[in-house]
């Protein structure tokens, strides 16, 4: 049984590297199924697999099975459940609302649940035509197995936690307290707003905020405490928080005389608000940004405020004098359409979206409204500076000028696609929200007017055309968590959705401008997917993230043709020896370090992987504990040239950040167990600490003790992930152990150590390549060569390809290694189980001379071999 349960935890960490979290080859046949019956087009997510967006033909709509539009949705997924990786369609997914749009057509929302706890993220949106036919299915279902669901702390526990979180990081200028607003539990998956799909917790969303200038919502882990992920609620015209707001000063509200003694920016406030409602309500029969008619609060010039700044805050829009030009009022209540039509996560691309579309709506109302607008030319744009058609915030005295430019954003500094070098990759400007808007903007931008870019030429739609496609995707396609690629999907599913459908006029006064008289042509959708094409709205952004581990620097030539010690697992663990130390061996899952063929990044070769498996609860199923893998005792040589003593290897860590993680001990000269310590790494040393407990307080004045039960709490580890992902890669760690007291004749022993804690966990730690070596070895020790010949036979020297190897003593070989004269090595043979003699084929080897390494239990020798 333990074996079968060790198997079954690195299996599953082997598929989780390889990116195969579901079958893909059962959602490839369900794929194939769908589109010879139906020719549907089918996106795939490249990071799990899973199906994303099913777009059935413009004409030939789903006909499924159903009296009712839910039973459809319903009937379809239990025929292709598969496309999903889902077990039980009832058990997985609930209805979460059906409506029907100003278009009269139908949709059904879905959202997944596990155990009745919500999963973030996961929802399923149906689209149908007039007929009650499918047009369209599109959003994400996280694949989830066995997870606990029941929480280890409650929600004061958490929204304590929260709250302190929030108080520690100085966002709260204004000093109006802050308040939890909301508090939800969720199956949460980590990385999903950046699009990658990473651990599973059980996690509690807590909105902190204080209706002012903070807006932050923490994910708490439900069993630990520790905080998850933090996103924020606060949008910014430009990238700085707003300290803003006062509501005990009225000046203004509907009814009241207008302009009375308001000013240009007050009057401006108002006035763009009631443009931006009109629009919204004329042309897409959506009254107010939360589509039942709420009142429109607006706030200016807070004295405590760091001016100049504009947001939208979950609850009012706000402003400092100077800021608030028409564009940028649009913009911002853009912002709060958004959170109540998909509510995008405010970072990375989803962020990205959430912003470009405020600026298009600012700018499309800018466009529109002949506010503010004397002598100014709004003309078609050739280069940077040739009007002020598409600038954003160009009417903002405060901002010194435009801060965005929609139609050629290189001239603002923004990425005009996905592949220009200005593309924001990391945490800077919440992963740049900002900066990478200029993408989708520039999309819309030539997509009204038309022209070329990047290989492709765009013939213009007009306004109308795109502003419909663009808000039918943003409120029927997009959920939270929607990137570039799944906003590419949502536009041209609504394209096809518009066809033939005469387009209501756009318009910002009270009045509607009726039917515009345009309506939505395939070539139109051809000119949509061209522009798409010229951003390369689909295209990776290869983000290149920082990673735990360097691959900088090359090793000198002894490291591999000289080593005094050398392990690359290619003939077995050899003499390693491994140990597990369980803190309550009572619920600890058997587990060890294993041998592993099919490594990350497609790694060739074989590596030993030690797991940090996604396993325990925290409350009756304890994980902590410790798997070893301990080294042979090493020899170390007299080496007459001098030089350091150093040790190098290749490896690849990706563990539960802060919680979890990997180190090395040593005994020098039999001595006792040592960390190996951080100052000795010449590259690639440990990238933090293994945590402690850590204490929050609760509203009473009591505190919560986090405790982290790993046995290796406090100290230096290779811990968590690369930076912007949830994965690792490979790189080499180089260790001086000079500086540790290694000298000629030393002996030292190592032990890798992979810590955990009572539960969860993420993938583990591989290890490859371990070597100890001297640069300024010229030779191997002649001792070690002599004894090496007095008690091994090589013949015949030259050989014809096959090279016998005869033990003279009863001594312990370990394996042979074949080198070529640059010091490459081409082949390992295993010597463990020789009795008397080994045939060595070197057949395949050109003629020439090569270098065969030997290994016993006590030293390392180099024979020269020749092949005729």
């Amino acid at each position: 049984m333990k074996l079968k349960i060790t198997f079954k935890i690195v299996l599953s960490m082997i598929l989780l590297f390889s990116g195969l979290t579901v079958n893909s080859q059962s959602i490839q046949k369900s794929i194939a199924k769908l589109q010879q019956q139906t020719n549907a087009v089918v996106t795939v997510d490249e990071n799990s697999g899973l199906t994303e967006f099913v777009k059935f033909p413009a004409g030939n709509a789903m006909k499924a099975k159903g009296g009712t539009i839910e039973q459809k949705a319903f009937n379809f997924l239990e025929d292709y459940k598969s496309l999903y990786k889902i077990e039980s369609v009832n058990n997985s997914l609930v209805i979460e609302k059906t409506k029907k749009d100003n278009y009269g057509l139908e949709h059904v929302v879905l959202k997944q649940k596990h155990n009745g706890v919500p999963v973030y993220g996961g929802e399923l949106k149906f689209h149908f035509d007039s007929n009650k036919n499918i047009t369209s299915i599109n959003g994400k279902v996280i694949p989830i197995s066995e997870f606990n669901t029941e929480p280890r702390l409650n929600e004061s526990q958490v929204n304590a936690i929260a709250l302190s979180t929030v108080r520690k990081q100085g966002l709260n200028k204004s000093g109006v307290p802050l308040k939890v607003n909301k508090t939800n539990l969720f199956v949460f998956q980590k990385g999903i707003i950046k699009g990658v799909n990473g651990p599973l917790y059980l996690a509690y969303e807590v909105e902190v905020r204080n209706d002012k200038d903070v807006r932050e919502y923490i994910f708490v882990n439900a069993q630990k405490g520790n905080v998850i992920e933090q996103i924020t609620g606060m949008a910014h015209a430009i990238d700085r928080v707003l300290y803003e707001g006062d509501t005990s000063n009225l000046v203004w509200q509907e009814g009241d005389a207008f302009p009375g003694t308001l000013d240009e920016w007050q009057q401006t406030e108002l006035e763009a608000a009631a443009h931006t409602y009109n629009f919204f309500k004329n042309a897409f029969g959506y009254v107010s940004y939360d589509g039942q008619d709420a009142r429109m609060i607006t706030i200016n010039n807070d004295p405590d405020g760091n001016c100049p700044n504009a947001s939208w805050n979950g609850v009012t829009t706000n402003y400092c004098s100077g800021t608030a030009a028409d564009d940028v009022v649009a913009h911002e209540w853009g912002h709060a359409y958004t959170e109540y039509t998909n509510n995008l996560i405010y970072a990375y691309e989803s962020g990205a979206i959430n912003e470009s579309f405020s600026d298009i709506w600012g700018e499309t109302i800018d466009l529109l409204n002949n506010y503010a607008d004397n002598g100014e030319d709004v003309s078609a744009r050739t280069g940077c500076d040739t009007s002020v058609r598409w600038l954003m915030g160009e009417d903002a005295s405060a901002f010194g000028g435009a801060i965005r430019d929609m139609w050629s954003p290189n001239c603002k500094g923004d990425p005009a696609s996905i592949d220009d070098f200005r593309y924001l990759c990391g945490e800077a400007d919440s992963g740049g929200v900002h900066i990478n808007s200029g993408i989708p903007n520039h999309m819309f931008a030539l997509l009204v007017d038309g022209g070329a870019f990047n290989g492709q030429t765009i013939n213009s739609i007009g306004l109308t055309k795109a502003a419909h496609i663009f808000w039918r995707a943003q409120s029927e396609y997009l959920t939270l968590v929607s990137d570039f690629a799944n906003l590419a999907d949502a536009l041209e599913g609504s394209a096809n959705d518009l066809l033939g459908i005469n387009l209501e006029g756009l318009s910002t006064t009270e009045t509607p401008a009726g039917p515009s008289g345009e309506i939505i042509t395939a070539n139109d959708i051809t000119q949509l997917q061209n522009a798409m094409l010229a951003v390369e709205l689909r295209t990776d952004n290869s983000c290149r993230y920082t990673t735990i581990l360097s691959n900088r620097g090359t090793l000198c030539s002894n490291a591999t043709t000289n080593a005094i010690f050398y392990e690359d697992w290619e003939a077995g663990a050899g003499r390693w020896t491994m140990e597990q130390l369980p803190e309550d061996a009572s619920t600890w899952i058997s587990r060890d370090w294993v041998l592993e063929s099919s490594l990350p990044d497609g790694r060739a070769g074989q590596a030993i992987f030690g797991t940090d498996p996604n396993l325990g609860d925290c409350q009756t199923s304890f994980q902590n504990g410790i798997i070893r893998l301990q080294s042979p005792v090493i020899n170390i040589p007299t080496v007459a040239e001098g030089g350091t003593f150093e040790m190098s290897f290749n490896h690849f860590v990706a563990t539960e950040a802060d919680w979890d993680g990997g180190n090395i001990k040593y005994s020098l000269n039999g001595g006792a167990w040592t960390l190996l310590p951080s100052s000795a790494f010449l590259r690639s040393p440990y990238n933090a600490m293994v945590i402690t407990d850590q204490d929050f307080d609760l509203p009473d004045g009591s505190t919560v003790n986090v405790v982290n039960d790993n046995p290796l709490r406090g100290e230096a580890a290779f811990t968590g992930t690369d930076e912007g992902s949830n994965t690792g890669s490979w790189g080499r760690s180089h260790v001086d152990l000079s500086s540790i007291g290694v000298t000629d004749n030393s002996t030292i022993q190592f032990r890798f150590e992979m810590g955990t804690d009572s539960c969860s966990g993420l993938f583990g730690w591989y290890i490859d390549e371990v070597t100890v070596f001297n640069c300024a070895q010229t030779t191997l020790s002649v001792a070690d060569n002599e004894f090496i010949s007095q008690n091994i036979s090589v013949y015949p020297i030259p050989s014809n390809g096959i090279v016998n190897l005869r033990k003279l003593t009863n001594i312990e070989l370990v394996k042979a290694e074949i080198y070529d004269i640059n010091g490459r090595m081409l082949k390992t043979v295993d010597l463990s189980n020789v009795a008397i003699e080994k045939e060595i084929n070197i057949t395949d080897l050109k003629s020439g001379v090569y270098f065969m390494s030997i290994t016993t239990g006590s030293v390392n020798g180099v024979i020269p071999i020749v092949r005729q």
